[in-house]
C-alpha cells in the first residue's frame, strides 16, 4: 500500500496549472498527485477571443495539461468527475473508475447557463471553455452570427468574429442589463463606439426568449436571423458539486472560505468559477482564478503539513483589458479608462507572459 498522501486536482483550470507549476519547481516529499481533467489541453481564457480573431494560433492559447502534470510528477487522467463521495474520500469518473484522495482541490470551471428555450439545442456555449475551440470549429465558416451576452466575453467574441469575417452579419444581444454592466460609463461608450465602427449590431434591453435553428427570438423586438449562435451569458454550476453534498450557494457553486478551503471539509479546496467565495461575491472571471493559483498552491502545501490556510485577498478593482479585435483594446481600472493600440500590446504582453509560465521550455 502506498503510504504517501494523495492530492487529487479535479480540473486543469487557471488555478490548478499554477499549482502544478509550483509543485514542479519545488516537489513536496511524501505527496502523490493525480490530475483529472475533461480535456488534455487547458485553454487560457484571455487569449481565446484572439484565437477566434486570427491573432493567435490555437496552440498559443493552450496549455498541455498532461505535460505540465508530468513535470510536477503527477499522473494525468482524462475524464470528468460524476460524483464525489465525501465520506469515503473518493472521486468517481465517468468511466466508473474511483480515485481515493487525502486532499482534493476543485477547479472545474462552470457550465453554460442556457436559460432560454431552445438554447441548449441550438446555441454554442462559451463555457466550459476547455472545449470552446472544438465547438466553434463547426461554425467557423458561417456568414452570420448572433452572440448572446453583453459581458466582456460576449463583447470580445463579437468583435473577434468581425476580425475573422469582414463581411459576415454579426449581432451582439446584450439583454436586459445591456452592454458591459458594472463598468464605467466611459468604458461602455468606447465599447459601443467599437461595435458601431466595426458594424456589429447591438441589441440592449430585450431578453432572448427562445432560440431556434438560425434564429433568436426576443421580448419586444424583431427576430434576429443567424447561422451560428454563440452563448456568452452567466455561468452555471457543475452538477457534481451540489449532488455530492458539498456546501454550495443557491446557484450550486461550492462555498469556500478565505483560504479557498471548503467549510466543514479541511481536506477540500476549490478555486475559479466552480467556487463561491464566502468573504465576498466574486465575478466568474478568469483573472480571479489566475490570482487564486499561488495562494491555492501555498495552502495545499500547508494542508499536507497540517498547517492552517492563508487567506486569499482578491483585488477590489481589478484591471480589465478588452480586445476590440482590430489590434486595439480598451482598459479600465478604478474608474479610469484608456484605449488604443498600445493597450492591445500591453494585453498581448500580459497574455503571452502567462502562457510562457506553463510552456515546456
Amino acid at each position: 500500500m502506498d503510504a504517501r498522501k494523495h492530492l487529487v486536482l479535479l480540473g486543469a483550470g487557471h488555478a490548478h496549472v499554477e499549482v502544478l507549476r509550483d509543485l514542479a519547481r519545488d516537489p513536496v516529499a511524501g505527496l502523490r498527485i493525480t490530475v483529472m481533467s475533461r480535456e488534455r489541453f487547458s485553454p487560457y481564457s484571455g487569449m481565446l477571443p484572439g484565437v477566434i480573431a486570427g491573432h493567435y494560433a490555437a496552440a498559443e492559447a493552450l496549455i498541455d495539461a498532461p505535460a505540465l502534470a508530468a513535470r510536477a510528477g503527477a499522473s494525468f487522467v482524462q475524464d470528468s468527475a460524476v460524483a464525489i463521495d465525501l465520506a469515503r474520500r473518493v472521486v468517481r469518473g465517468g468511466d466508473g473508475a474511483e480515485i481515493t484522495y487525502d486532499l482534493l482541490s476543485i477547479d472545474i470551471g462552470a457550465t453554460p447557463a442556457l436559460d432560454a428555450e431552445g438554447a441548449a439545442t441550438h446555441a454554442i456555449p462559451v463555457k466550459p471553455i476547455d472545449a470552446l475551440l472544438t465547438r466553434f470549429a463547426g461554425v467557423a465558416a458561417a456568414q452570420s452570427y448572433a452572440v448572446v451576452g453583453g459581458g466582456p466575453a460576449g463583447f470580445e467574441i463579437a468583435l473577434a468574429l468581425r476580425a475573422r469575417h469582414g463581411e459576415a452579419q454579426i449581432t451582439l444581444a446584450a439583454g436586459l442589463l445591456g452592454l458591459l454592466p458594472g463598468l464605467p460609463e466611459g468604458a461602455r461608450r468606447r465599447a459601443m463606439a467599437a461595435l458601431a465602427r466595426h458594424e456589429v449590431a447591438l441589441s440592449e434591453g430585450h431578453p432572448v426568449t427562445e432560440v431556434e435553428a438560425g434564429a433568436l427570438h426576443f421580448a419586444g423586438r424583431p427576430t434576429v436571423a443567424a447561422e451560428a449562435l454563440l452563448w456568452c451569458t452567466g455561468a452555471g454550476a457543475p452538477g457534481v458539486l451540489a449532488s455530492s453534498g458539498l456546501p454550495c450557494d443557491a446557484e450550486g457553486f461550492v462555498h469556500v472560505q478565505a483560504g479557498l478551503d471548503v467549510p466543514g471539509h479541511l481536506e477540500i479546496f476549490a478555486a475559479g468559477d466552480a467556487a463561491s467565495f464566502l468573504p465576498r461575491r466574486l465575478p466568474k472571471a478568469g483573472l480571479y482564478a489566475v490570482r487564486q493559483g499561488p495562494v491555492l498552491a501555498a495552502n495545499l502545501r500547508r494542508a499536507v503539513a497540517g498547517e492552517p490556510p492563508l487567506p486569499f485577498h482578491p483585488q477590489r478593482h481589478a484591471l480589465l483589458l478588452l480586445s476590440t479585435g482590430d489590434g486595439h483594446a480598451i482598459g479600465t481600472r478604478n474608474g479610469f479608462v484608456v484605449e488604443g493600440r498600445w493597450v492591445w500590446r500591453w494585453k498581448d504582453r500580459i497574455d503571452r507572459a502567462f502562457m510562457r509560465r506553463y510552456s515546456a521550455a
